[in-house]
């Protein structure tokens, strides 16, 4: 299995793209920057849509430097861009037969992902008939998903796929998304600016500013870093936590979560019995304190050492990172206090404490079943 190996230098408009990283060729990476940053621009390049910049792309020991030899179609990439674009005077089903019959005349490699597949995971079957000019946009991009799908790409790159839609049906293509990185084993590269999709789908994430890498790694561990705090803003850091299912309410339709020796209880059901899930908790939706409160106010008490204090200057406000207790894992959160708070309670590095959260804070959009 061969990564994805990329180097591009050279000034596009006003960014001068100075970007190098070797994406892993499973799972799904989200590349994340404000706008502006470069991320469209790093896909346009994999694509071969970029000329007159320096470039390194290297995938299963093939270089892609040459765009004669290697145009955008002779590419091993499945590119899906922000505004959906299809054939008006085809209808859906055209649409998606004209990319499996140039898929066919190409190559004779044998089709994976079937037609019926994705009109059925994908819920096309009401719109196969009609013509482009008759759907929503949401519609529109999912069937432009699909036919991106069929050119059975080695690597699929997604740039804010999920923009037109409501959170509703969002959630539930995220969840295809996901399924589908598992079952074909395509990596997937995957641009976005919400919180919530990252905290879903993510496996790796890579941060850019100004045309720069300026981090990368597992999605959980940036989440907590400085660099990715940067980038979002103090309001909506957030941490991600990972526990196995082990019992659901039927009555009260809640969850709760084996976080390696701990309990959490969250709303819903984010997975079956022994799923791994994933759950994402705003910093500024936790209650700490250095001692055991004896109320009832949260469903949710966890303990946990403060590994880091940061007091924000010009600011009322103090980030603190806490490592969960008897975590083999190393799971951490960050808490978002006011100064005020932490002077009060005159909390310290190394200190315990005990964490209480509320369920109904935590983000039911950002669940994730691994």
């Amino acid at each position: 299995m061969s990564n994805l190996s990329v180097l591009l230098k050279g000034k596009i408009g006003s960014l001068f793209l100075n970007f190098e990283h070797t994406f892993k060729n499973d799972g799904i990476t989200i590349l994340y920057g404000p706008n502006g940053s470069g991320k469209t621009t790093i896909i346009s390049a994999l694509g071969g849509f970029i000329k007159n910049i320096e470039s390194r792309i290297i995938f299963n020991g093939n270089e892609f430097k040459d765009l004669d030899k290697y145009p955008p179609y002779k590419r091993p990439f499945g590119i899906m861009f922000q505004n959906p674009i299809l054939f008006e005077h085809l209808n859906v089903e055209e649409n998606l037969d004209f990319v499996i019959k140039r898929q066919k005349s190409k190559s004779q490699n044998k089709i994976l992902i079937s037609k019926e597949y994705l009109i059925n995971h994908l819920e096309l079957t009401s719109l196969l008939k009609r013509s482009p000019e008759n759907l929503s946009g949401g519609e529109k991009l999912r069937v432009v998903l699909a036919r991106t799908i069929l050119k059975q790409p080695n690597y699929l790159l997604l740039d804010e796929p999920m923009s037109d839609l409501d959170l509703k049906y969002k959630a539930k293509l995220l969840v295809f998304l996901k399924d589908f990185n598992k079952q074909f084993k395509i990596p997937i590269l995957y641009i976005t600016h919400s919180i919530e999709e990252i905290s879903q789908i993510g496996d790796q994430i890579v941060l850019i500013k100004d045309g720069k890498k300026i981090d990368s790694g597992n999605v959980t561990n940036v989440l907590n870093r400085n660099s990715f705090v940067d980038l979002i803003g103090k309001f909506e850091i957030s941490s991600l936590l990972e526990g196995i299912v082990v019992s659901y309410d039927q009555i009260l339709r809640i969850t709760t979560l084996d976080l390696d020796g701990q309990k959490l209880i969250v709303p819903g059901l984010p997975g079956n019995l022994k799923d791994i899930v994933r759950v994402r908790i705003r910093s500024r939706d936790i209650l700490l304190s250095p001692s055991r409160l004896e109320t009832n106010i949260t469903e949710n008490e966890l303990q946990g050492i403060i590994s880091s204090i940061e007091i924000e200057d010009n600011s009322a406000f103090s980030e603190l990172v806490i490592k969960l207790k008897n975590n083999r894992k190393t799971q951490k959160l960050r808490s978002r206090i006011t100064t005020y708070n932490l002077k009060k309670m005159k909390l310290l590095i190394n200190d315990s404490v005990f964490i209480y959260i509320s369920s109904v804070s935590i983000d039911r959009q950002a669940y994730q079943s691994t």
